[in-house]
């Protein structure tokens, strides 16, 4: 983790305007094209979710911008962000989980499908992220293709990316998953956006 010299930054006068507004986050919704996944991927015995999962936060971890945190007056960029997925408890719940960012697929995998089991495990809603900014707060809704998307935070403050996906859908042969964004304005723009879609999209081809 290093400290950013604010001085010499250069996006300092688009922080200094975001930092004062109540309602600083941005949240945008595109689909992704998931058919080598689907297709290719899935009969082979590859989890969908964990796959997912993988290249949303691969996409995360090659930009700059989604790894910087404010942390105070600082803003702070980590080497690595890991993901906080939820999983689903009993009684039509959910729970946080969290692991390590593993850059190659097989140890990601590896590591999503042992965080996942354990956090089922859990019996009530329980936030153990207050110790930390090196995550990425990411959720599931396989049950409908939604068009947008916006995540509770906790105030003006809360530099988390919230990354969500949803379910697939076939379109002219192809199938299609769209995926939110949301993140702090004074930390990212649309630019960002859009080489986080392009990232995840080059991950999910390769599948193929």
């Amino acid at each position: 983790m290093k400290t950013l010299d604010m001085h010499d930054w250069p996006r300092k006068s688009l922080y200094d305007y975001f930092r004062t507004l109540p309602s600083p986050h941005f949240s945008l919704t595109a689909d992704v094209d998931v058919t080598a996944l689907i297709s290719r991927a899935k009969p082979r015995g590859v989890s969908v979710f964990n796959a997912a999962l993988y290249a949303v936060m691969r996409a995360a971890n090659r930009i700059p911008e989604l790894r910087q945190r404010l942390n105070g007056p600082d803003v702070v960029e980590f080497d690595t962000v890991h993901p906080s997925p939820t999983v689903p408890i009993d009684g039509d719940r959910f729970a946080f989980c969290y692991f390590d960012y593993a850059d190659n697929w097989p140890d990601f995998d590896q590591n999503c499908a042992q965080a996942i089991e354990a956090g089922k495990q859990q019996t009530e809603l329980e936030d153990d992220s207050a110790h930390r900014l090196d995550l990425v707060f990411t959720t599931c809704l396989p049950w409908l293709h939604f068009t947008s998307m916006h995540h509770p935070v906790q105030g003006p403050d809360d530099s988390f990316p919230r990354i969500a996906w949803g379910k697939f859908t076939e379109q002219n042969g192809r199938w299609l998953m769209p995926v939110n964004l949301q993140v702090h304005h004074a930390l990212a723009d649309g630019l960002h956006a859009g080489r986080f879609y392009q990232y995840v999209q080059e991950t999910l081809d390769e599948f193929e």
